[in-house]
């Protein structure tokens, strides 16, 4: 089995400048590590689907590193979606212990079934890009896109799994997409995520 590591940046350039960083930590792990510029992060991050030659695929954000052993662990499991542990770290800290991220509000092991409700799979979750491909790629959300697009795969009959040994390096920063909107505005495009993905109500996986 072989996998690609995607790293995708749009906006200002120095967004390019810290995938240099981003890219030198998938280097000797992934067969191939490709790098992608866009107007968005979703034409981004399907431009590097398109040009993956791996199997599986795994998107790095710019801002974001793999620690040692990521891609090795990730390909050791068996299931379509692979979740990591996470360590957050702040610019120039060692950051937290790493821990299997949790849906919001749930105190067991999430697995597959837990996606309707929220996520819990960062984006640098592995996954069979074919599978990412199947379900129409990564789509245009001003926050969440992630769980966008491993719940369509759920929906679609994925398997689910966690891999707690790979330990994705994520940045914490208070002004990031994803943390620096209000609570409303949050809860409206999980809303509309959710009625999107699951127009009928979640389904059985």
């Amino acid at each position: 089995m072989d996998g690609s590591v995607i790293v995708a940046t749009f906006g200002v350039p120095e967004w390019q400048e810290l995938a240099d960083r981003a890219a030198a930590s998938a280097e000797d792990q992934a067969d191939e590590v490709l790098r992608v510029h866009g107007d968005t992060l979703a034409r981004a991050r399907n431009e590097g689907l398109r040009m993956a030659r791996g199997e599986y695929v795994v998107h790095l954000d710019a801002d974001d590193t793999l620690e040692r052993g990521y891609v090795e662990a990730l390909l050791a499991g068996t299931c379509d979606l692979r979740a990591p542990s996470v360590r957050y770290v702040t610019e120039g800290g060692d950051g937290r212990l790493p821990r299997v991220p949790k849906v919001a509000g749930h105190a067991h092991d999430c697995t597959g079934d837990c996606l309707p409700e929220g996520n819990w799979l960062v984006v640098g979750a592995l996954a069979r890009r074919d599978l990412l491909l199947e379900v129409g790629g990564w789509e245009e959300w001003p926050i969440y896109e992630d769980w966008a697009i491993f719940a369509r795969c759920w929906a679609a009959g994925a398997t689910v799994e966690a891999i707690p040994a790979a330990v994705y390096r994520a940045t914490w920063r208070p002004e990031s997409r994803n943390r620096s909107p209000d609570r409303r505005f949050k809860d409206r495009v999980h809303r509309e995520i959710a009625a999107a993905v699951f127009p009928q109500g979640p389904v059985a996986a």
